[in-house]
């Protein structure tokens, strides 16, 4: 019988209570039978049983003083026996009833000690945590554990008996046969197998069975044992579907995605540190020639079938081998932002850049990088979307802005051109008129040099001044591209002020400002903001040259807040519908018989392009509204500092 057998059979046979008044009735019998009996009968190896049945209740002292008594009992039954002469015959029967009680005493404390070594055994079997089974050479239960117990739900008396395979229903990954034979030419296999509890629930289990056998070497049994298994599997099986998906996506997706290795990157950026860099920025600007070699330090494990179309790469190793491939000199005031982000230990940045194909081809892109927090450091996703389809659209769409601002400008100036013409007509009168004095002045006699000097000093201010208002309408004419820069707005306010000055005062309106002091500048194109600001104005002189003297007014405000600059231009005119102010601002929509709709719908895209916002409002009692908004200087900066930082 193997260990597991034994140990099945110390834990589970059970101890009758009787045994030991059986032992006793035994007992009695053999010394009664021994005593009555002639000495050439050897009754008390009989003892022997009694010996074998004190062992199952007593243990090994008690065994001991049982068969001492029993060879004391067997020397009393033969002093009563009739006709006892003590001859050596006699003793030597004594001695032979002696041996046995004494041989089967021993053979019996053996035992228990052995019993004791396989039940603790057992009793370590079954505190253990994973599920231990014993089967026989047929498959049949012979051992099952506290942990069998607790995982299956079946009791080691409901379990013991039965076939494994079949109470458990065992799907196994390859036939049973086959697992046998490898068992048997092994003496042991490893699989995982999935078990049905008696609940009716699965549970999978790392199973490693080892075979048992006799002193012959031939098979006796199989020891089980089971490793719940069922969330690990259940894990990994979510972890693999995961992975099956994500590979999908990023060879399926549209959109070029690279796998890429920082750990080169992360080591140069600590040997700078170790040098005693505390500014990145700084040391690369002043460096560039570390940019360049950071570009080759980085390793690309993987490429998505997306990249490949994008820089005309026939294989995955065409751009496994270096990103100097693609990369441009214009490609490295991203990558530098790429850099501080990875050493700023930020998890993002995107920025518009350009690169190349291997072919050369230039390519306009909008890149991310992003370094996952689940994922190992140093490890980064980059994705690029090609945007020089729409960079080309964008740049036709601003040129045709431009005309039509432009367009627009001119159209506007063309009604000014009266006001203009008696604008520059007053300096230009004045000039003359102070050349002819001053001529007189230099022809008296004396020549009145004092009387000259004054007068010629005013003709270089009419002078002045005429050039100026001559500059700001070739400003406002000139068609160039845009170009942004710190403005003042009160200061541009007050130049459209005295642009319009002359036709305000010829449709007897009333022009106003309110001014906040320090305003913030804002980064624009003057010429564009003051084509939004003229276009406002004349809207609201016109709208009131109708009405009566009292009504034409209209008011320029400028304030600001911690966002940025508002102005809005107020008239007293015959305002607006409430039903067509969210069409104002479309192209070609027009409340104006004469009017082709594009001055306002420029305006819009002119502000929409700086970041701003226009809006158009009818006043409470009379008139309209028409305010544009724009971030302060600082603010745009900022802006940009956020966006390549995320």
């Amino acid at each position: 019988m193997g260990e597991p057998e034994v140990a099945a059979w110390s834990l589970h046979s059970a101890r009758s209570p009787g045994l030991p008044v059986l032992a006793g009735v035994v007992t009695i019998l053999i010394f009664a039978l021994d005593a009555v009996t002639p000495p050439n009968i050897v009754v008390s190896i009989f003892y022997v049983a009694v010996v074998l049945i004190a062992a199952r209740f007593l243990q090994s002292r008690g065994v001991l003083l049982t068969a001492l008594g029993c060879i004391v009992l067997s020397a009393v039954a033969l002093f009563l026996s009739p006709g006892h002469r003590f001859e050596p015959p006699d003793l030597i029967d004594l001695g032979i009833s002696a041996a046995a009680i004494g041989i089967s005493a021993y053979l019996a404390i053996a035992n228990k000690i052995a019993d004791r070594a396989v039940r603790d055994q057992a009793r370590l079997l079954d505190v253990a945590h994973d599920a231990m089974i014993a089967r026989d050479f047929n498959d049949c239960i012979t051992y099952w554990n506290a942990g069998a117990e607790k995982l299956y739900g079946w009791s080691a008396a409901e379990a013991i008996g039965k076939v494994s395979h079949q109470l458990l229903r065992t799907q196994f990954p390859r036939p049973l046969e086959t697992i046998n034979e490898e068992v048997i030419r092994t003496t042991r296999w490893e699989g995982t197998l999935v078990h049905t509890r008696r609940d009716g629930g699965k549970v999978v289990v790392a199973s490693r069975w080892s075979l048992q056998m006799d002193d012959d070497g031939q098979p006796l049994a199989t020891l089980e044992t089971n490793n719940d298994i069922t969330e690990q599997e259940r894990t990994g099986a979510e972890m693999k579907a995961s992975e099956r998906k994500y590979r999908t996506i990023f060879e399926t997706v549209g959109v070029s995605i690279w796998e890429e290795d920082f750990s080169g990157i992360r080591a140069a950026i600590d040997a700078l540190k170790a040098e005693g860099v505390t500014d990145l920025r700084r040391y690369l600007a002043e460096h560039p020639e570390f940019t360049r070699k950071a570009v080759s330090l980085i390793k690309i494990h993987d490429v998505n079938h997306a990249t490949l179309q994008l820089f005309d790469a026939e294989t995955k190793d065409d751009l496994r081998s270096s990103l100097n491939r693609v990369f441009v000199p214009g490609t490295e005031p991203a990558f530098v932002e790429e850099l501080i982000t990875f050493a700023e230990g930020r998890r993002q940045y995107s920025a518009e850049t350009v690169m190349q194909s291997l072919q050369g081809k230039r390519l306009d892109v909008l890149f991310t990088i992003t370094f996952p927090p689940d994922a190992d450091q140093d490890t980064a996703l980059v994705s690029i979307v090609d945007i020089t389809e729409r960079k080309r659209s964008q740049e036709a769409l601003e040129r045709t802005q431009a005309q039509l601002a432009h367009v627009n400008r001119v159209s506007a100036l063309g009604a000014l051109v009266a006001s203009i013409g008696h604008e520059v007509s007053q300096p230009i009168a004045s000039i003359l008129v102070n050349a002819e004095t001053a001529l007189r002045w230099l022809n008296a006699s004396p020549p009145n040099i004092e009387r000259t000097e004054r007068t010629l000093s005013a003709i270089a201010t009419d002078g002045k001044r005429a050039g100026e208002i001559l500059g700001r309408i070739r400003a406002m004419a000139k068609k160039e591209p845009m170009r942004r820069g710190p403005v003042d707005i009160n200061e541009m306010i007050l130049e459209i002020v005295e642009l319009t000055h002359t036709e305000v005062q010829r449709n007897g309106v009333r022009l106003q400002t309110h001014l906040q002091r320090s305003l913030p500048p804002v980064l624009a194109d003057r010429t564009q903001i003051q084509q939004v600001l003229l276009n406002f104005t004349l809207n609201a002189v016109e709208a009131t040259s109708g009405l009566d003297h009292s009504r034409r007014r209209v008011l320029i405000d400028a304030t600001a807040d911690s966002h940025g600059v508002a102005v809005a231009v107020r008239d007293s005119g015959i305002g607006i519908d409430e039903g067509e102010v969210g069409r104002l601002f479309e192209p070609f929509y027009t409340t104006k018989p004469s009017g082709m709709g594009m001055g306002l719908s420029i305006c819009r895209s002119i502000i929409e392009a700086h970041g701003g916002r226009v809006r158009a409002v009818p006043n409470p009692d009379c008139g309209a509204t028409f305010e544009f908004f724009l971030p302060a200087h600082d603010n745009v900066h900022a802006e940009r500092r956020s966006a390549h930082s995320q």
